[in-house]
């Protein structure tokens, strides 16, 4: 079965950037469109998805289900704060339309913080409905991460269809 891509994914997809070896965190994956396209530019890395709705990982499981099989994607019912600490370490964590991180992050930062490498990139992408809001979005991130260990690092900003795109980048302070 053939799947469409949105083309904000393929983008958010493209800034991540995952290569060989990364060991990649999906948070709130849905239905798991970004899972297949990181996948396949793995060669021994592997990308854990993770996502609250069961509904949507059963979804993304089926859609991934070769990469799941070849060992490159594994699929979690979970949100992020109940997330266990098994020791591994990501080299990069993503989320694409998660407002969490501009909402109430609460002990999800700390998840993140200490699952994520020192010299790790967390990536949190935004589609906002208007272009003077990502700059809202942006400053109330900033704000959530302050006092985390995180910091900013990078801010990209896209149109894509006419949809206003935010990237945040973040990395240990």
């Amino acid at each position: 079965m053939t799947f469409a891509i949105p083309q904000r994914i393929g983008w958010a997809v493209g800034i991540v950037d995952a290569r060989g070896p990364d060991s990649l965190l999906e948070v709130g994956c849905g239905r798991g469109a970004a899972v297949g396209l990181i996948a396949e530019s793995l060669t021994s890395g592997r990308i854990l998805a993770i996502d609250r709705s069961a509904d949507a990982i059963a979804a993304a499981r089926e859609r991934n289900r070769k990469w799941e099989v070849s060992g490159k994607a594994a699929f979690l019912h979970s949100p992020l704060c109940d997330l266990k600490d098994d020791g591994k370490r990501f080299d990069k964590i993503f989320a694409i339309n998660v407002n969490l991180f501009w909402t109430d992050p609460g002990p999800a930062l700390a998840v993140v913080r200490n699952r994520l490498k020192d010299e790790g990139r967390l990536y949190l992408f935004y589609e906002s409905p208007q272009a003077a809001r990502r700059a809202e979005i942006a400053e109330r991130v900033k704000a959530k991460l302050s006092g985390s260990g995180l910091v900013i690092r990078k801010t990209v900003m896209k149109e894509i269809e006419d949809s206003p795109q935010l990237c945040l980048i973040a990395g240990h302070g």
